[in-house]
C-alpha cells in the first residue's frame, strides 16, 4: 500500500472522511486555514532557496507574500484583513529570528518515501519535509512549520509520528543515518508563536512507529475489504469539507420534501419528549433517594399509598475465587466455559502494550453485535 503520512491521520481522524479523500477523490474547495498555512510555507520556501546566491531582504519577502495572497478565499471580508496582518507578523518575526544566510540547507519541500516492511508485504508512507538542514556537527536537522495557534507541551512533541515518518524518510534517502547510528534533530517551527519545539528519536522508538503505522494500515485493509468506512463524530467536523456526503452531516443540504417536514416536526418532538423525560427521571432519583432513607430509618421494606405500594428488594451480585473455581470445573472439562472476556477490562490492559502486540489483538477483534441508539444535541 503507498500512502501519504496525512493520509494516515485522516483515516485516524474519520475513516469516512479518508474514504472521500483518499478512495473516491472528491475535490472540495481550497479552506481559508489550508490556504494560509499553504502561501506562508511558499513565502518560506522562497526566503530560503539554495538557488539565490543573496538571500532576500525582508522587504522582498513581504512582497512575495502580497504577490501570493488570494483575498477572495476568505468569503468573511472583515476576517482577510486580519489573516493578512497576521501573515505579515508571522514572517517578519520568522526573519529577525531566522536570517536566510546563517542555514546550511540540504533541501527544501523534499518530497520522501519510508519503506514500511510487513512480511512479504512492503508499504511506502510519502510525503514532504518542509526543510532539511546540516548542523555543524554534521547531523541532520529536520524541520516542519506549523502555522496553528495552538503549541503543544514537549511530552507531545516526544510522541509525535508524523517526525518518526519524516526520520524514517530521510533515512531511507541517506542509509548511513541508520547505518551509522547518526542523530536526526527533528523539530516542529510554531510560527505564530515562534517557537521551534524539537526531539529526537532512537532506533526502538523508530520500530514501534512502524508497528503503530501497520496497525494504522490494517485497519484501512479491513475497511476496504469490507467497503464500510465509519464517520467519527469529533471537535473538527464542523470545518469538515466533505459535509454534504456525510450521513452525519448531508441532511442539511438535501433538497426538502413534505416527508422531510414531517420527520423535522418529529424531531422536535422528540427534543420536547427527552426533555420532559430527563426533568421526570431527575425528580424520580430525588424521590427514590429520599423514600430509601425512609425505609432505612422506619425499618420497613414496603410502604402503602392511595395508589398503590413500593416494594424494595435487594439484588446481589457475586463474585468467585477464581482458583477454587478452577479447581472444580477444569477436572470435569468445563472451566473453559465459564471463561469470558472483559471488554472494559481488556481496553485498559491494551493501553499499556507494546505496538505489536496491539496489533496481534486487533487481528481478534470482529462485531459480536451492532445497536443503533439516538442522541438528542440541541443546539
Amino acid at each position: 500500500m503507498r500512502l501519504s503520512f496525512s493520509a494516515l491521520e485522516t483515516y485516524k481522524q474519520c475513516p469516512l472522511k479518508f474514504k472521500f479523500r483518499e478512495i473516491d477523490k472528491i475535490k472540495v474547495p481550497q479552506t481559508k486555514e489550508r490556504f494560509f498555512g499553504s502561501v506562508i510555507h511558499d513565502v518560506l520556501r522562497m526566503l530560503h532557496d539554495t538557488n539565490r546566491l543573496v538571500p532576500p531582504t525582508e522587504e522582498e519577502m513581504l512582497q512575495y507574500f502580497g504577490q501570493k495572497w488570494k483575498p477572495e478565499v476568505f468569503v468573511d471580508k472583515q476576517e482577510e484583513p486580519i489573516a493578512f496582518s497576521l501573515g505579515v507578523k508571522i514572517l517578519k518575526n520568522y526573519y529577525a529570528k531566522n536570517y536566510p544566510g546563517q542555514f546550511q540547507i540540504v533541501d527544501l519541500e523534499a518530497r520522501f518515501e519510508a519503506p514500511i516492511s510487513d512480511g512479504a508485504e512492503t508499504h511506502i508512507i510519502i510525503g514532504i519535509i518542509d526543510r532539511i538542514d546540516k548542523l555543524e556537527d554534521g547531523s541532520f536537522e529536520i524541520i516542519d512549520y506549523k502555522t496553528s495557534k495552538r503549541m503543544p507541551g514537549q511530552k507531545i512533541v516526544d510522541n509525535n509520528l508524523q517526525l518518526v515518518v519524516y526520520h524514517l524518510g530521510a533515512a531511507n534517502r541517506w542509509p548511513t543515518i541508520l547505518n551509522g547510528g547518526r542523530p536526526v534533530k527533528l523539530s516542529l517551527y510554531y510560527l505564530q508563536h515562534g517557537e521551534k519545539l524539537s526531539t529526537f528519536r532512537a532506533a526502538k522508538q523508530l520500530e514501534e512507529a512502524k508497528e503503530k503505522i501497520l496497525l494504522t494500515i490494517d485497519k484501512i485493509k479491513v475497511d476496504i475489504s469490507s467497503g464500510k468506512f465509519e464517520a467519527l463524530p469529533g471537535p473538527l467536523c464542523d470545518w469538515c469539507s466533505y459535509q454534504k456526503y456525510c450521513p452525519l452531516f448531508k441532511h442539511k443540504f438535501k433538497e426538502k420534501t413534505p416527508a422531510d417536514d414531517e420527520i423535522k416536526r418529529l424531531a422536535e418532538e422528540y427534543f420536547a419528549l427527552k426533555e420532559q423525560s430527563d426533568k421526570n427521571n431527575k425528580r424520580l432519583a430525588e424521590i427514590k433517594s429520599i423514600i430509601g432513607r425512609y425505609y432505612d430509618e422506619k425499618g420497613v421494606e414496603r410502604i402503602f399509598s392511595d395508589s398503590g405500594y413500593l416494594t424494595r428488594s435487594s439484588k446481589k451480585t457475586f463474585i468467585y475465587d477464581a482458583g477454587l473455581l478452577r479447581d472444580v470445573l477444569e477436572p470435569i472439562g468445563r472451566w473453559k466455559e465459564v471463561l469470558t472476556i472483559d471488554n472494559s477490562k481488556l481496553k485498559n490492559v491494551i493501553v499499556s502494550l507494546s505496538a505489536v502486540k496491539k496489533r496481534l489483538i486487533e487481528g481478534a477483534k470482529k462485531v459480536g453485535k451492532e445497536t443503533k441508539s439516538i442522541m438528542a444535541t440541541k443546539k
